[in-house]
């Protein structure tokens, strides 16, 4: 059952209730009150009541709101709503003079007492209008909840398909903006290395290939990523100069854990971006480890200004992934500090 047949399910409950309560005042709670046995005619006016009140509330939400009321009340809806009213006034009126309503009433409250007609002023139009204003008054009501219910379950799936719109963009640039570093750093390999060019191959043919698999999934294993991870940093040494040291620890016990696919790797990527100089010595560190149920990825790496790169891609993309996909449930820190750039990253897996 989708949310919507819930909530419409719900609300009928609500008022099969709503009913059920007015019926029980109308015919017990009222009846109560009175210090001797009622007529009859007495029960059969409320039942009538009862009828004329159900045509009234099903009539105002169906027909009389929906045709006068955009956003809140309106003057075309009081008219209509005085319409309803003083109909249901002069129906009930007909039936207390055909019941003869007032006189048996007053037979079973002064059973000794003669009943004259022009020495008793009837307050039950009062009783009538003010019972009808206040089932209108719920149906109103009622139909602004629904309304407003059914706008915000719109702007929500509004929401989440332009999520995953985007979400599916940015996947579609950070996979090509990956595999292009990727086949530049095995490009640079085949000049120096034939052998470990070739295992690089390899190596980009089976990231590719979870890549691919991966790429319809909003989450995958936490395990299979980190090893997509530990293949990427393996194929990123080989390209790396002697002046350079790269230390990582990829490690993560977490067996049932899901990640969003391809999200630490664009941090690692910036580390080699902006970390790596041909002229002077330089350190990356990449470690990944779980605290609890949050999985930490730490990076640190010397920093080079690059005035020749491309903007758009990136850390940015990155970003709004993490928005949408995670929302509160991350926090992310960059530091800048001493020629070097630390970040930390934590997402809570759970």
């Amino acid at each position: 059952m989708d949310k919507m047949k819930q909530f419409s399910v719900r609300n009928y409950g609500l008022e099969i209730m709503g009913w059920l309560t007015l019926a029980i005042v109308l015919f017990f709670v009222i009846p109560l009150l009175y210090p001797a046995r009622l007529p009859v005619a007495y029960h059969i006016y409320h039942f009538v009541f009862f009828i004329v009140l159900l045509g009234a509330y099903y009539f105002n939400i169906r027909v009389a709101i929906p045709r006068t009321v955009k956003k809140s009340i309106s003057l075309p809806y009081i008219f209509l709503f005085l319409a309803i009213s003083g109909s249901v006034i002069g129906l009930m009126s007909l039936t207390e003079i055909a019941l003869n309503l007032q006189e048996k009433v007053y037979h079973s409250l002064y059973p000794e007492k003669t009943f004259i007609a022009s020495e008793h002023k009837s307050y039950v139009n009062y009783y009538v209008f003010f019972v009808t204003a206040i089932v209108l008054g719920v149906g109103f009501t009622n139909f602004l909840i629904k309304k407003w219910n059914l706008e915000e379950r719109k702007k929500l799936a509004l929401q989440e398909l332009k999520a995953k719109a985007e979400l599916g963009n940015l996947k579609a640039q950070i996979n090509p903006h990956f595999f292009f570093n990727t086949l530049n750093t095995i490009y640079a390999l085949t000049h120096k290395d034939v052998e470990k060019s070739q295992n690089a191959i390899l190596t980009l043919s089976k990231m590719m290939r979870y890549a691919m698999n991966e790429e319809n999934q909003d989450f995958v294993s936490l395990n299979d990523e980190l090893n997509f991870i530990r293949s990427y940093l393996e194929l990123m040494s080989h390209r790396l100069s002697s002046n350079v040291s790269l230390e990582y620890t990829i490690t993560a016990p977490h067996l049932e854990a899901k990640i969003a696919p391809m999200l630490l790797l664009t941090f690692i990527e910036n580390c080699f971006k902006h970390g790596v100089s041909s002229e002077e010595g330089c350190i990356i560190k990449i470690g990944t480890y779980i605290k609890g149920n949050t999985l930490v990825l730490e990076t640190e790496n010397h920093w080079f200004e690059r005035t020749d790169e491309s903007k758009g891609i990136g850390i940015e993309n990155t970003k709004k992934r993490l928005d949408i996909l995670y929302g509160d449930n991350y926090s992310l820190k960059q530091i800048q500090t001493g020629g070097k750039y630390i970040t930390t990253l934590k997402i809570n897996l759970k």
